[in-house]
């Protein structure tokens, strides 16, 4: 069976206009698929026409009636794309994920993007988000999904045990482990939650019917430097594929960062997938 092919770049542009999308814009070959998150409500006209006038189909997650996070996440799509309603899922920030679906000659092809707050300023909160997009995933598990977004995860280590690190791990002579309990606005749990809400999206494969695609370019465990933070690298940006995908090279563009327009990198996923499979 044939293979079609899906090119998916995803970056988070840090509150940015429409002059940010420049490198986007300049790329010899524009991907069929645009995800951005941090995208300010103020911000989203110009930036939904400058999509547009490159020929993308724009889905935007943005909620003017929110009265915390003022940003939200689109979706940029050069084909017929249909938004899709998130109430049943329990999103802390509804408005910070974007569903909607591709249609293409075989298939739905179901685009998901995220931006997850971290944890220093938002506690468990960060956590429900996450386990709210959990839910989501499952939901459709066996349909073709592209999953992307800033998760503010896992932490920039080495892997340990062949296992991530995560912010819900502290080192305890030499291993890293979950904390004991932590509180954050009179909310208090445990370690051990915080760090399977984050390694379900690496580690739960066959539960969660997704794989991170850079790994399957670059090897397992790989990683990048996509943010710095406190002058310190952070790999938060990602995309994540469905088994119906095969990823054929997925790299970070480091430039849209080192040249100024984000405090991101952005990442370029080239899939292909068998129509109908």
């Amino acid at each position: 069976m044939a293979k079609t092919p899906l090119s998916v770049l995803t970056w988070n542009i840090n509150f940015r206009d429409d002059r940010a999308l420049g490198p986007l814009a300049s790329l010899s070959n524009l991907p069929d698929v645009v995800t951005l998150q941090e995208v300010k409500l103020s911000h989203e006209t110009l930036i939904r026409r400058r999509l547009e006038d490159l020929g993308y189909a724009v889905v935007f997650s943005g909620d003017s009636a929110a009265t915390d996070k003022r940003y939200a996440t689109m979706v940029g799509a050069r084909g017929r794309l249909a938004p899709t309603d998130l109430s049943a899922f329990g999103f802390p920030w509804p408005q910070l994920v974007a569903h909607a679906t591709l249609a293409t000659p075989g298939a739905l092809v179901n685009l998901v993007t995220v931006h997850v707050p971290n944890g220093s300023g938002n506690g468990w909160t960060k956590i429900d988000a996450l386990e709210a997009l959990r839910r989501l995933v499952l939901s459709l598990k066996g349909e073709p999904l592209v999953l992307t977004g800033d998760f503010n995860e896992p932490r920039f280590e080495k892997l340990q045990d062949g296992r991530i690190v995560t912010w819900g791990q502290e080192q305890y002579e030499g291993r890293w482990l979950p904390w004991t309990v932590w509180t954050f606005d009179a909310v208090t749990d445990t370690g051990d939650r915080w760090d399977a809400a984050v390694r379900w999206f690496f580690e739960a494969t066959d539960e969660s019917g997704i794989r991170n695609a850079f790994w399957d370019a670059a090897g397992h465990g790989a990683m990048a430097a996509s943010h710095y933070s406190a002058g310190k690298p952070r790999w938060f940006d990602h995309v994540f594929v469905s088994d119906q995908f095969q990823v054929k090279s997925c790299k970070y563009l480091h430039s849209f960062r080192e040249d100024g327009f984000s405090d991101h990198s952005a990442l370029l996923a080239s899939l292909s997938y068998a129509l109908g499979e």
